[in-house]
């Protein structure tokens, strides 16, 4: 039975409008070397191209099988399209915080409390609309250096969940990844 293509989520059309000038952020973003995650295009779902390579799809070996032969996606291929350095630290990390307080650690790194509407923060993630509206004004430019970083934070967690890290949701993206970005003067590098 065909069901025919797939439906996939993403955020596709709130990031196209999510634009960086802000030479104050650009230049936070340059030194964590994630400007080519910012400069990949946002992406245009091909959803019968998803459904067909789903169909191709082995679990048991990770690769697609296709007419020339095997296929799987590699960590260089994520590198060249992305631009992203794999010469560095590993990134991993716990999902959980130390006090648990998830809500804490948005008003902390973000600059803001998310509602407790158990719909924008559910667990440890979070809607990535919520980022992005954190985002859609420009910064301020007598901003504070921690208005600043707080305001970077919520522009790199967007794409991170939108292009990287994306989860079954397609709409929030896991907090584990701002505790690597506490310091944005003189951050750690990662791969």
């Amino acid at each position: 039975m065909d069901l025919g293509p797939l439906t996939c989520r993403g955020r596709t059309k709130e990031m196209a409008n999510v634009q960086m000038q802000d030479n104050r952020v650009i230049d936070i973003i340059k030194l964590l070397r994630l400007e080519g995650l910012f400069r990949a295009p946002s992406r245009e779902i091909d959803h019968c191209l998803i459904s067909a390579l789903v169909k191709r799809w082995r679990p048991e070996t990770h690769t697609f099988h296709l007419p020339h032969g095997e296929m799987s996606i590699t960590l260089q291929d994520v590198e060249v399209i992305f631009e992203l350095p794999i010469d560095s630290e590993v990134l991993v990390g716990p999902t959980a915080v130390v006090d648990g307080d998830w809500s804490q650690l948005c008003k902390e790194l973000l600059g803001f409390t998310p509602p407790n509407d158990n719909k924008t923060l559910v667990g440890q993630r979070i809607l990535i609309s919520r980022l992005v509206e954190a985002i859609t004004a420009p910064l301020p430019h007598d901003a504070t250096e921690i208005q600043i970083y707080q305001y970077t934070r919520c522009y790199i967690l967007a794409p991170v969940g939108d292009k990287l890290f994306m989860d079954k949701s397609g709409d929030r993206v896991h907090l584990m990844f701002l505790d690597f970005t506490r310091n944005l003067r003189d951050p750690r590098q990662y791969s």
